[in-house]
């Protein structure tokens, strides 16, 4: 009894209806259901039906106990951690996970305004809170259990992924099912364009920060370390040159060619790390247009030495300091084409220019102006400045 307590009278009413809504708790289920369906993956089916049911009917037990005043059994306190953590796996954004669940206040608030008699209106304003607080409560740990739950889940994904694109960047042949592995671990068509960078490991932060912004903008993204470079992989819809240098801004990297399709990735990776060996103390990308000469001397391996010997030679009859003018007007000359160019550039008469190039030829007997001469003369210098003996 409560001794006519209007407190005592109020928790026994509030009990009581409680106590009639456990009892019709299947009507809670039936209209959470209903409800639940017009959220876009519930309505897709990504949660069976048997599991939505299943969930729902303990969810309101566990609410109903709550609101009862009631401790809750060890075996339901596990409820809420086990719905974060399932639909995580299943893929269930957690906005749409969290509206789900808050769809609970909804049917539970009108379940007990349809079974409170009309003197209990007062009754349920002072218990609209407690009810928002449990079902608040409630979410927030299956919020918890979610986000935990995706957390392992991206770490496991990362793991695996970086290990299919590191077995196919180890290998510039591989087969069919291993380009569709990285290609469902990249989350992109095989075929998809994708853009291939590599940077040494001291610029490794400044490549990752570009994959952030990449990333940022919705494309997919991948950045894994191979001890020797960063590689950023990144799905790519734009053309080369500009926007690829508006993209990587400030990256010192090297920029494969755009790789078309998951297999063309290995080739362009290598590519890509040859740029970015090959030239230190880049501040920005650098894609092969911008190095074919360095990138051909660099292959030359065992054949530079011969090349430099046989076209730079005659170069070591001059002076050292004639032999410098003689080499800083062929590489202007090569730049322009254009005499007057290079005399405004170097600050000397057109007919100095002309004597340079002509005492150049005496010596070397290659003619700059003529370009199959010039391409060679070119490399010859880009293979001496790499690896091979300059002329003495």
């Amino acid at each position: 009894m409560h001794d006519g307590d209007p407190e005592d009278a109020g928790r026994e009413r509030w009990t009581a209806l409680i106590g009639r809504l456990r009892g019709d708790a299947a009507t809670l289920v039936v209209a959470f259901i209903e409800r639940v369906q017009a959220i876009p993956p519930y309505g897709r089916g990504v949660v069976p039906m048997d599991r939505l049911v299943t969930d729902a009917t303990l969810t309101f037990d566990v609410l109903l106990r709550r609101l009862a005043g009631q401790t809750l059994p060890d075996g339901m306190r596990s409820i809420a951690p086990t719905i974060g953590r399932d639909r995580a796996r299943r893929g269930v954004p957690l906005d749409d996970l969290l509206t789900a669940v808050r769809l609970d206040f909804r049917v539970l608030w009108s379940a007990l305004r349809d079974r409170a008699a009309p003197a209990d209106e007062a009754l349920l304003v002072a218990h609209a809170e407690d009810v928002w607080n449990v079902v608040e409560e409630y979410s927030a740990q299956i919020q918890v259990s979610y986000q935990v739950e995706a957390a392992l889940l991206a770490n496991e994904l990362l793991g695996e992924r970086t290990m299919l694109v590191a077995a196919l960047l180890d290998n510039e042949a591989p087969t069919r099912d291993e380009v569709a592995r990285v290609a469902v671990a990249l989350d992109v068509e095989v075929d998809a364009d994708l853009l291939v960078a590599a940077a040494l490991p001291a610029s490794g932060q400044l490549l990752r920060r570009a994959a952030d912004r990449l990333g940022a903008g919705g494309r997919e993204v991948h950045v894994q370390s191979t001890g020797r470079h960063v590689v950023l992989l990144a799905r790519w819809e734009g053309g080369t040159g500009a926007p690829v240098r508006a993209a990587l801004a400030g990256v010192p990297c090297g920029v494969g060619p755009l790789a078309h399709g998951v297999a063309a990735v290995p080739r362009s990776a290598r590519l890509a790390g040859e740029l970015a060996d090959l030239l230190p103390g880049l501040d920005g990308p650098r894609q092969l247009p911008d190095a074919w000469l360095p990138l051909a001397a660099a292959r030359l391996a065992d054949t530079a030495d011969e090349l430099v010997r046989a076209e730079l030679a005659g170069l070591s009859l001059a002076p050292p300091r004639e032999r410098e003018r003689l080499v800083e007007t062929v590489r202007a000359y090569a730049a322009s084409g254009s005499v007057a160019d290079v005399a405004a550039r170097l600050y000397c008469h057109r007919n100095t220019v002309r004597s340079r190039l002509q005492r150049f030829a005496e010596l070397t007997g290659r003619d700059v102006t003529v370009p199959t001469d010039a391409a060679v003369v070119l490399l010859a210098m880009q293979a001496s400045e790499d690896h091979g003996p300059r002329p003495a």
